[in-house]
């Protein structure tokens, strides 16, 4: 046997599998095996705990109905705001009268306020004079809600429902809504040109 075919034969000899690494997953996708690596254990116990308080959540809420949700708590903010906005419109009118409205309507400090709010709050609809865009003149002798000069308050303060009218009260300081409620009781009849008369005649107020 030449020398070369002794060499051939020796390197010929079949080698050892290597060993199974035992991290490797069985399956195969396109020559890629995947090893296996467990989740860490910190995360394991994050991802049980949420289960467990979902469903505590769930009994909490919706079961037993011992915690409050976010519809519950508006609902009882707007209850507690209503609650509130009628004891403090108890409070304004328990100091307001038609006599009072008609001594603020003869303090020149008061109308001259009452005619600075009037111009950022009012002007807009119902004019810089007063006599009407949006809202209504109230210059002339015609009154839609109510005769009195405390009407005139109570809808300064509390709006009309159903028009653009806001009910200031909810926005303006007390002092404010009554002085620009004076200011308006000054325009009745000073008959500027405008809108025609809507509501019903009220006439001159009384003294």
């Amino acid at each position: 046997m030449s020398p070369t075919a002794e060499a051939v034969t020796i390197d010929a000899a079949p080698l050892a599998e290597p060993a199974e690494e035992p991290r490797l997953m069985t399956h195969a996708y396109d020559g890629i095996r995947e090893y296996d690596n467990p989740l860490p254990g910190w995360w394991r116990m994050i991802f049980v705990g949420t289960i467990v308080f979902s469903g505590f959540y769930w009994l909490y809420f919706h079961v037993v109905g011992w915690g409050a949700s976010p519809d519950d708590h508006y609902r009882q903010t707007v209850v507690a705001y209503d609650e509130k906005k009628s004891l403090r419109e108890q409070a304004d009118l328990a100091n307001v009268s038609e006599e009072s409205m008609a001594l603020k309507a003869r303090d020149p400090q008061v109308v001259a306020h009452g005619e600075q709010v009037f111009a950022q709050r009012c002007a807009s609809c119902h004019g810089p004079t007063g006599a009407g865009l949006i809202g209504p003149n109230l210059t002339d002798r015609y009154q839609i809600h109510g005769t009195s000069r405390l009407d005139i308050y109570r809808t300064v303060r509390g709006g009309a429902p159903g028009t653009p009218m806001l009910a200031w009260g909810d926005q303006l300081p007390q002092v404010d809504v009554v002085s620009a409620a004076a200011f308006v009781i000054t325009l009745r009849g000073t008959n500027v040109p405008g809108r025609p008369p809507q509501g019903a005649a009220v006439g001159a107020f009384s003294p």
